[in-house]
């Protein structure tokens, strides 16, 4: 059997073990940087491995919500597999075991799967196995590109708002045309099936704040991942 994994080339100092096991299972390892994830093994499907006490920090920062909304924005099929024991790393942060559970929830409501595993041992092999389920599909990792379209461009500008993302951008873009007018008109999104207005005060805040008051203020008490699920 054929197992060929792309492995995000900024991940290889922190995925020794992990790339090492992958390759004494037989999988061929191909490296590039990738514009989400760390590990694709099919056009559908990547991986993002998180260390448990990475998992509970990235929900403290808000660096969790930013990445979830890349995977689900490139891929059909995102995966975060969470490495070690994230109820036992939330000890050393002040963080209530119900917003961790509730973080897992929202990203299973954002159509991405949470797995967990034990060690880097047990990572290589859930990403091996995953592989041999995808085998024979085709594997396009979606690496940062230079000379996006007009279209493209427009797609990213409106999807990098709170709340939204690709695809909530393009429903916004057929309804109003242009990003300026789509702008001016941000009122009128929860007209758009999927926008609420708990996301339209988000986008608010951004648009109306001003960029010298903006430097500590954070979206959500902390920019939480539940803030921005519908």
């Amino acid at each position: 059997m054929q197992c060929n994994v792309v492995v995000d080339s900024r991940e290889h100092s922190t995925a020794l073990e992990v790339i090492n096991e992958l390759k004494r299972l037989g999988c061929t390892i191909i490296e590039r940087a990738i514009e989400a994830g760390d590990y694709v093994i099919s056009d559908t499907t990547v991986i993002e491995r998180k260390k448990a006490m990475d998992f509970i920090n990235s929900i403290i920062d808000g660096r969790l919500f930013d990445q979830a909304k890349r995977l689900i924005e490139h891929y059909q099929n995102p995966i975060i597999l969470i490495e070690g024991d994230p109820w036992r790393a939330i000890s050393r942060r002040s963080i209530h075991p119900h917003s961790v559970a509730g973080a897992m929830v929202a990203l299973n409501k954002m159509g991405i799967r949470v797995l967990y595993s034990a060690n880097e041992s047990l990572t290589a092999y859930i990403i091996f196995s995953l592989a041999k389920v995808d085998e024979g599909k085709p594997i396009k990792a979606v690496t940062a590109r230079k000379g996006e379209t007009i279209r493209e461009l427009q797609v990213q500008l409106l999807g990098s708002l709170p709340g939204i993302g690709g695809k909530r951008a393009e429903k916004i873009l057929m309804e109003f045309g242009t990003p300026l007018t789509a702008l001016n008109n941000f009122e009128s999104w929860s007209k758009i099936n999927g926008i609420s207005e708990k996301t339209i005060a988000a986008v608010r805040k951004v648009l109306t704040t001003r960029y010298s008051d903006g430097a500590e203020e954070r979206l959500g008490n902390g920019n939480n991942i539940l803030d921005f699920i519908e």
